[in-house]
């Protein structure tokens, strides 16, 4: 007899983005902290920021996929196809955003710190960093209104 009253229709839709943006921020610490390792590690070693930045986009955008698809609740095998299609276009996007900034700041930490490595593979790093930093915000709406879009998904149960 006690039951807990519905809340105002907007205090849920409220409630839904909190809940999703706490998740799309979790999985992307995440997958920001297994790309940042992987890129730092692999400029270090090969001093190639096109492929450091290759290798770190892969390790932060398959784990970002398959988290962030069960954070939207997207369990369906038939929507598989169309939200990997979609997350791969906002995915890459951003991939080539960041290989042009660090291809850029490797051009200018060359010039700038040419006899200290240290100094420049932070440099690129933080152009690396900074890429996806502008970008989350801007990945959170893709990813509810475009990848994992909710009105989509109810409008296929219906």
């Amino acid at each position: 007899m006690s039951a807990t009253p519905e809340p105002p229709s907007e205090h849920r839709g409220t409630s839904r983005y909190w809940r999703l943006l706490r998740g799309f921020a979790a999985v992307s610490a995440l997958a920001t902290v297994s790309s940042q390792l992987v890129f730092v590690v692999s400029y270090w070693i090969s001093s190639a920021s096109t492929l450091a930045t290759v290798l770190g986009w892969l390790a932060g955008a398959v784990p970002n996929f398959f988290l962030n698809r069960r954070n939207w609740g997207s369990t369906g095998r038939h929507q598989l196809r169309g939200e990997l299609a979609r997350f791969a276009v906002v995915s890459v996007t951003t991939f080539l955003l960041a290989a042009v900034a660090t291809n850029y700041t490797e051009e200018l930490a060359h010039n700038l710190f040419a006899a200290s490595e240290f100094r420049r593979v932070l440099l690129v790093w933080g152009s690396y960093l900074g890429t996806y930093l502008l970008m989350f915000v801007l990945k959170f709406f893709l990813m509810d209104r475009l990848v994992f879009s909710t009105p989509r998904r109810h409008e296929q149960v219906r």
